[in-house]
Formats: structure tokens, C-alpha cells, sequence
């Protein structure tokens, strides 16, 4: 057997939870917190050896938020509420969709997201621009 594969099975209980899709919400906050974790290990290096794994549980994120996150939460707002908690974002955060007065609005209901702001929050948490469609 190659060696490579004889390590990855050795070490695959370890690294499934990492890799694959959560089934609930406290899975994906685990798997977000550890994804953080790893992006603040590599240190925006290019090189670096955790970039496969930190795209493969960028991708089981993305995954999850997919399947779940535009059903359950039901809304554009909704969603980008529960993004910015889940990533542990402030209003001042989201410079691309605005001043802090116009996420406020946003938040409140006293604007709605723009074209620009869904693309914005689409890139930024890796989501269908979907999920911040209102139903």
C-alpha cells in the first residue's frame, strides 16, 4: 500500500471531522472556529502546508451553509445576522457593503442588500449569493 494513504488511514479519524460536511449547527461552529484557527496558523502564507486542508474545510463550510443556512434561517438579513455571529463579525467589519450606519439600516430593516452587497457577502463568507435572497 502507499505510504501516504497508509498515513492518511492511520490519521483519518482525526481529520474526517475536518474535512467533511457538519450535519448541525454546533458542528459547523466547531468546524468555523477551527478553520479560523488554521488560517491564523498559516499566516496568510501561500506555502503553506495547512492551505489544502483549510480549502477542503472552507468547502465542508460552504457545504453546510448551503444545504442548511438558506432554509432554516429565512432571509437575507437573517443570514447575514447569523454569519456575522457565527464568524464573530461587527457592523464596522463590513466595509464592503458600507459605513456602519448603512450595515445598521441594513440590520434593521431600514435598507435592503444590494446586488453589490450579495456579491460583496457572497466572496466574503464563501456562500451562494442565494442566501441572502429574501424569500
Amino acid at each position: 500500500m502507499n505510504e501516504k494513504l497508509q498515513q492518511a488511514i492511520e490519521h483519518w479519524d482525526a481529520v474526517a471531522p475536518l474535512i467533511q460536511r457538519p450535519e448541525s449547527e454546533r458542528d459547523y461552529e466547531s468546524l468555523v472556529s477551527q478553520l479560523e484557527e488554521a488560517m491564523v496558523l498559516s499566516s496568510d502564507d501561500h506555502h503553506s502546508p495547512l492551505n489544502p486542508l483549510i480549502e477542503s474545510m472552507a468547502h465542508a463550510a460552504q457545504q453546510y451553509e448551503e444545504k442548511f443556512l438558506v432554509n432554516e434561517v429565512g432571509g437575507g438579513v437573517s443570514a447575514l445576522k447569523y454569519l456575522m455571529k457565527v464568524h464573530k463579525i461587527k457592523q464596522s467589519d463590513l466595509k464592503e457593503v458600507g459605513s456602519q450606519g448603512v450595515v445598521s439600516e441594513i440590520l434593521n430593516g431600514k435598507r435592503s442588500l444590494t446586488v453589490r452587497h450579495i456579491r460583496a457577502l457572497s466572496r466574503r463568507f464563501s456562500v451562494s449569493p442565494n442566501a441572502f435572497l429574501e424569500p
